[in-house]
């Protein structure tokens, strides 16, 4: 008997391990379209890390030794607040990496845009930009109208641990 439930408990264990990390892992990735005829597009992967977001920006054919401002902003990339709203780490050799103090969620649910300028010195001339749209959010379980995978196969496997305990009861009290 002792067997059976060291047995269950590591199967539970294990099942609430596959699940913990499979639901921490939502992210959406945003295409950044060229600007300018800067000849630069690339993509943001935002990612859930509890209430912030790592932003992740990855850019083609930068220029070499430049920092490229990057933010972003309320609005979409044709009609941007001017104002950024969330200030992110200037790409270097195409890329930047950024945690911001907002939750994926959030961001989702508003209307925001990710824009690239060329340089500090032109910080006006936008050379890639790409909509953080609400319809995103399925992508990452987000307001999803199905079951997620994990969720599925979590619910079977509970299942099938109940089952298991039920028999093993019932012969024990025979």
């Amino acid at each position: 008997m002792r067997t059976l439930i060291r047995a269950l408990v590591v199967a539970l264990l294990g099942l609430v391990a596959l699940a913990l990390p499979a639901a921490a892992q939502e992210s959406v990735t945003i295409t950044l379209r060229e600007q300018s005829g800067s000849g630069q597009s690339g993509t943001v992967v935002l990612t859930a890390v509890g209430n912030q977001t790592r932003v992740v920006v990855t850019l083609s054919n930068p220029p070499a030794g430049v920092a490229q401002p990057a933010h972003i902003h309320e609005g979409t990339c044709f009609n941007l607040n001017p104002q950024p709203r969330y200030p992110l780490q200037s790409l270097m050799n195409g890329r930047s990496e950024t945690v911001i103090d907002v939750p994926l969620s959030q961001l989702l649910a508003g209307q925001f845009a990710i824009n690239v300028h060329k340089s500090q010195q032109e910080i006006s001339t936008y050379v890639a930009c790409g909509e953080i749209r609400a319809q995103l959010a399925p992508a990452t379980g987000v307001g999803s109208s199905s079951l997620p995978v994990w969720g599925v196969i979590t619910a079977g496997l509970a299942g099938l641990l109940l089952l298991t305990s039920g028999i093993a009861l019932r012969r024990v009290w025979r």
